[in-house]
Formats: structure tokens, C-alpha cells, sequence
């Protein structure tokens, strides 16, 4: 064993690690913020709804017609919409 080889490995390892470490803390860091600055207020209302009414459209699209599942679905969309819809229309837009 060669004690240079060692001690130089010692110190690329201990200059090297906390340089990369605090380089991918950055790096996330960063993303994390830029995520945050991209959200806008209508975005995130929109993802609300879509996620409240991803459920209930499932269950609208796969249901029979005139059947007692598509009505309770119907009636779950418009309750989180606030008032009657285009159901399908609504559901595409959704899904």
C-alpha cells in the first residue's frame, strides 16, 4: 500500500464530497423554487377541480345510460361544479 495514494484519496474525498453534496442541494433547491414561482393561482384552482371531479367522471363515462350509477355521478358533478353541466363535455375536460 502506498500511504501517498491514500492520503490523496483521503482529500479528493473530503474536498470533493460536501463541494457535490451542497452542488445537488442547490440544484433541488433551485427547482423547488422555480416550481413554486410557475404555480399560478388558476392553475391551482383548476387542478382542485379536476382532482374533486376525477371520481365522479370515472364513474359518468363507465356508467350505462339511464342507469342508477351514471345519476348518482351526475348528480356528485354537479355538486362540486355548483349547478347542472354538459356531463360529457365536463368529463373530457377533466379526463
Amino acid at each position: 500500500m502506498n500511504i501517498e495514494n491514500i492520503t490523496r484519496s483521503v482529500v479528493v474525498l473530503a474536498v470533493g464530497l460536501p463541494l457535490t453534496l451542497s452542488i445537488s442541494n442547490l440544484a433541488s433547491v433551485t427547482a423547488s423554487i422555480a416550481e413554486k414561482a410557475g404555480a399560478d393561482p388558476t392553475s391551482n384552482v383548476t387542478n382542485q377541480i379536476k382532482a374533486d371531479l376525477a371520481g365522479p367522471c370515472t364513474r359518468y363515462m363507465l356508467s350505462k345510460s339511464d342507469s342508477k350509477l351514471e345519476r348518482e355521478a351526475q348528480n356528485d358533478i354537479e355538486e362540486v361544479v355548483g349547478g347542472p353541466v354538459n356531463h360529457t363535455a365536463t368529463c373530457k375536460w377533466v379526463l
